[in-house]
């Protein structure tokens, strides 16, 4: 039982300090500093405190082990966190062959902010639907245009900077 004790407080740090540590990677790309610099901080303390055991005897491999597992599990444990959480804005561009008003109308009943332009595509004109949601927001978006249009195009990116624009409460599901 004493050699698992310490596997398992090994295990626990690692899971902790890279779930934080894929969650401030995350606050670092959106720019958000002061959480960024608390969740590094963190990370860097469990850090020390793991690989502190690990190192105090190398030939304990079950510790070894207790810290490689508690690093993967962290990284799975960490997207699933972020995934959820979901900060930030997205862009979803939506082209679509024939019903990009209807794409855009939708959208905007639902109370998403869709601004519409048309195009040329190879064969016919396109209309090119572009709204900018919260995260949280952009499964609804997708689910909104494939009911209207099942054939459009649908690409998502992040929204690094946004400034002003329609934003609609998004509820927890």
């Amino acid at each position: 039982m004493d050699i698992f004790l310490p596997a398992l407080l090994i295990f626990a740090l690692r899971v902790v300090g890279i779930s934080v540590h894929t969650l401030g990677m995350i606050l670092t790309v959106q720019g958000r500093r002061l959480p960024a610099i608390i969740a590094g901080s963190i990370n860097a303390l469990l850090y020390v405190l793991a690989i502190g055991q690990v190192v105090a005897n190398l030939n304990n491999l079950v510790n070894v082990a207790a810290y490689v597992v508690g690093f993967g599990v962290g990284t799975w444990i960490g997207m699933l966190l972020e995934s959820r959480i979901a900060l930030g804005f997205a862009e979803v561009h939506i082209i679509s062959i024939e019903r990009g008003k209807a794409v855009a109308a939708a959208l905007r009943e639902a109370g998403f902010g869709a601004t519409q332009m048309f195009g040329q595509g190879r064969e016919k004109p396109v209309g090119i639907v572009q709204a900018i949601v919260p995260r949280k927001g952009v499964h609804a978006v997708i689910q909104i245009t494939e009911e209207v249009d099942a054939k459009a195009i649908v690409s998502v990116s992040e929204a690094k900077t946004v400034q002003r624009g329609y934003w609609q409460p998004i509820a927890r599901r």
